[in-house]
């Protein structure tokens, strides 16, 4: 039966067959409890699918047919509840024609509804199938867009110290990155390989330390060994510093004790920054950039408190690194320009999004009264929240990636834990809730209320800290100014307000739009408003209240707005069911996105700026790759 296909094919069914009999091993213990073993004979039901399927094996020679038969197999495997040998084979089947049609997602999605039910090495089997189908890989934007979905699995890898399997991931990657003829990503792929192969070495080097520890816990070399590895290699601060802090590096020492004593003053909090930044100069990459981060974090904390030459250094580095970190320093696209996935599965009207800080997950929240986390690689949800008894109006990721805010009707916003979909914390209100903000370091919670103010929380306690009031219906919409110093807020009332948060004072009210202001931002350089009311959006210049800009195109309300992580870009979504790009510099439209039946509520930019989220009243979430 095996001559009915390939020898590509053939063979690489034969790779699998090996590698899913030898490798029995799941990713974690909770992944392998009350699941069953790989079926040791498999060749009645590997007959039973060649003999029903000989025909369409044999038909399927292009791509599009592969891939088609692949989906069908996997739905049959879902369906085959009586007998575990028949689903195994079909979804090994099915990854295998998937990988052969160079439809990495398709043969990832395979392999995951594999391993919910078999005890395998997961990691192992996706490796196989993406190296097959980065070899098959049909176009160049195929294999650009196999490079975006393998970067956040090697990054997976690593924060899972598999350092093997990130390093059988950044081969597949070059393949597929030459494949799609693009230097800039073949560039980009080699540093990212380079970078793992220096934190493999360092991890190999942590045994002897953490051997040494045992025996003599402040072994000064071992600690500072430690602490850098913890810092530099996997910015896991909260375990490097008490390490560094007893390591023997007088430099790094002495940092580290200042940085936990967590000091609250302005100027203490700057100096502990410029120390991190100055010691970053002395280093290379990767420990520059984590260092660099470590003093972007205490600049955020410092900038409330500075005035003159102190503020502009503070909000010049804050930028510099959010840029390094974000990418957008890196010009051209790296994928497809135009939709990328279609993530379904609300029952109601979607109206907010957000990606993960890593750009692996998105989470929306609908009027069903759910949110929703998406993998992004697969288009496939990743969790279901449940608690809310009313709509979901604002989600968002908090920074760590680990945990997740949602906004609702239900006067209620909620942290979750994106991880087991559970509820951490809540932030009780009198009224509904419309929107959400966060920090930059996640530490505090601005909240939209039907009762025309803005409540400023702290996510670690849940304690209420202040309360903005002003307006004169319900607010929408909040934003903080990425200097820590104003936030700006839109209402039913059609007036944006931003106040001053350390005088509490009203700075600007923003008038004459024609509707209900649904979404605010700030420029990343704090001196500029967006805000969204009318047929088009508005930019204002906060300081003189004058309007600079307007961007205009859409033929319906625009509702969703967006400003990209470096300002050079806007995304506004309408009820001409359109999304349109913007460049903020000119007011010119870039591109115009179309695929939503109806109403585009909500709109969101990865971090990085390449691709973007919009949701709304089709009830569907969408992945777009953006032109640069």
């Amino acid at each position: 039966m095996m001559g009915t296909l390939s020898p590509r094919v053939v063979c690489w069914l034969g790779i699998l067959f090996a590698v899913s009999l030898a490798c029995c091993t799941s990713l974690t213990a909770q992944e392998t409890a009350k699941k069953h073993p790989v079926p040791k004979d498999q060749t009645r039901s590997r007959d039973l699918i060649f003999d029903i399927f000989k025909e369409d094996l044999q038909n399927a020679k292009e791509p599009e047919a592969k891939s088609k038969l692949a989906a069908y197999f996997i739905q049959q495997g879902k369906e085959s509840r009586d007998d575990l040998t028949n689903r195994y084979v079909l979804y090994i089947e099915a990854t295998a024609l998937a990988a052969a049609a160079g439809d990495a997602p398709l043969a990832l999605s395979a392999l995951d509804e594999l391993a919910k039910d078999f005890d395998v090495d997961l990691w192992k089997l996706k490796a196989t199938a993406l190296a097959a189908a980065a070899e098959n890989s049909p176009t160049k934007e195929t294999s650009k867009a196999q490079v975006e979905l393998l970067l956040p699995m090697i990054a997976e890898a690593v924060e899972a110290d598999n350092y093997d399997a990130a390093v059988t991931l950044g081969k597949i990657a070059d393949v597929a990155a030459r494949k799609s003829k693009v230097i800039a990503l073949v560039t980009a792929v080699q540093k990212r390989q380079q970078e793992v192969v220096t934190v493999q070495k360092g991890f190999a080097r942590l045994q002897v330390f953490v051997d040494r520890l045992k025996v003599n816990a402040k072994d000064g070399e071992a600690n500072l060994e430690l602490g850098k590895y913890f810092a530099f290699l996997k910015a896991r601060w909260e375990r490097a510093l008490p390490l560094l802090a007893m390591g023997s590096d007088e430099t790094l020492r002495a940092l580290a004790n200042k940085d936990l004593a967590k000091p609250q003053a302005a100027k203490d909090q700057l100096a502990l920054a410029d120390g991190w930044w100055e010691l970053a100069a002395k280093e290379k990459d990767p420990a520059q950039l984590a260092l660099q981060r470590r003093a972007r974090h205490w600049y955020e904390q410092a900038i409330g408190g500075l005035a003159g030459l102190n503020r502009t250094k503070a909000a010049r580095r804050i930028d510099l690194v959010s840029a390094r970190v974000a990418g957008t320093v890196n010009e051209g696209p790296i994928g497809p320009v135009g939709e990328l996935k279609k993530l379904e599965g609300h029952t109601d009207e979607v109206k907010s999004v957000a990606f993960s800080f890593d750009g692996r997950y998105a989470i929306s929240g609908s009027v069903d009264q759910t949110a929703r986390i998406w993998d992004l690689a697969t288009g496939k949800e990743d969790k279901v929240l449940r608690g809310h008894t009313k709509q979901i109006w604002a989600v968002a990721f908090h920074p760590n990636g680990r945990q997740v805010f949602t906004a609702s009707w239900d006067a209620t916003a909620r942290l979750w834990d994106a991880k087991t979909g559970n509820e951490a914390r809540r932030f009780s209100h009198r009224l509904d809730l419309n929107g959400l903000a966060l920090s930059r370091d996640g530490n505090t919670l601005w909240t939209a209320s039907d009762d025309q103010s803005v409540y400023m929380w702290n996510v670690a306690t849940g304690d209420e800290i202040r309360r903005i009031p002003g307006h004169s219906a319900f607010v929408y919409t909040v934003a903080l100014a990425p200097d820590g110093r104003r936030v700006a807020s839109g209402s039913v009332d059609k007036t944006v307000r931003v106040v001053d948060l350390n005088t509490g004072q009203l700075v600007k009210s923003f008038e004459g739009q024609a509707s209900a202001v649904t979404n605010v931002a700030f420029s990343p350089d704090s001196r500029y408003l967006f805000a969204t009311g009318d047929n088009f959006v508005r930019q204002w210049e906060i300081a003189t209240g004058k309007e600079v800009r307007r961007f205009e195109g859409h033929t319906g309300l625009v509702i969703g707005m967006a400003l990209s992580p470096d300002g050079r870009r806007l995304l506004t979504g309408g009820d001409d069911k359109t999304i349109r790009y913007w460049d903020t510099g000119t007011g010119k439209e870039l591109h115009k996105f179309t695929g939503h039946s109806d109403t585009v509520t909500c709109v969101a930019f990865s971090h990085d700026g390449r691709r973007a989220l919009s949701g709304g009243f089709d009830r569907t979430v969408r992945l777009w790759g953006l032109p640069r």
